[in-house]
């Protein structure tokens, strides 16, 4: 009798193995899906952070064109689809020949890379091009934004299907960050699903 009044006195000291294991597995399972949320959210601000940077590059260049009273011709580095690359024109003002010599660069981060408009079936009017075009004139205009009357370049996260953009349209007098997740619509089904920042 007396072992078994000693062993009531006794209460339970800690948890059971089984108790243990399930809360660590609770744990591991919210943590994982934690760092899914985390990587899906990092995308998606780096993007927006490319676009919006490169919409303020972009009207920095159109004001900059006014400024000079010169033709400026936007492209994208031959070498980098991290890198916008701005030089004068030669005079012939439809930038198919232009001088030597960057005045202006822009870089985004890796992984976000310029791509054509094609990837993201907004516009016709496509801004990315590792030659100089006539689509990336901008050129001065009094009181008007000396940006293409329309067009924009495409920003996508690595290979994800996060897309950035930026938009010249034609009734605007300013360039507009856009943000896209998911799958992209129809080509030429225009703007209608994309956010603006």
């Amino acid at each position: 009798m007396v072992f078994a009044k000693r062993t009531a006195c006794y209460a339970k000291a800690g948890y059971t193995l089984v108790e243990v294991l399930v809360v660590v597995s609770i744990m591991g399972i919210l943590s994982a899906m934690g760092v899914a949320g985390l990587q899906r959210a990092v995308a998606n601000a780096r993007v927006k952070d490319a676009a919006v940077n490169t919409a303020a590059f972009v009207e920095r260049v159109a004001n900059l064109a006014n400024q000079r009273n010169e033709v400026l011709c936007l492209r994208v580095d031959p070498h980098s689809d991290q890198t916008l690359l701005v030089v004068r024109d030669d005079g012939t003002k439809d930038c198919t020949s232009p001088h030597d010599g960057v005045i202006a660069e822009f870089s985004i981060d890796e992984p976000c890379k310029f791509v054509s408009l094609a990837t993201c079936r907004g516009v016709e009017t496509d801004w990315f091009s590792k030659a100089y075009s006539a689509n990336t004139a901008f050129k001065p205009r009094l009181g008007l934004s000396a940006a293409p009357p329309h067009g924009g370049i495409c920003i996508q996260y690595g290979s994800d299907a996060v897309y950035g953009a930026v938009v010249k349209e034609q009734n605007l007098n300013k360039v507009k960050p856009m943000w896209k997740v998911g799958d992209l619509p129809a080509a030429g089904a225009g703007w209608g699903s994309w956010m603006d920042l």
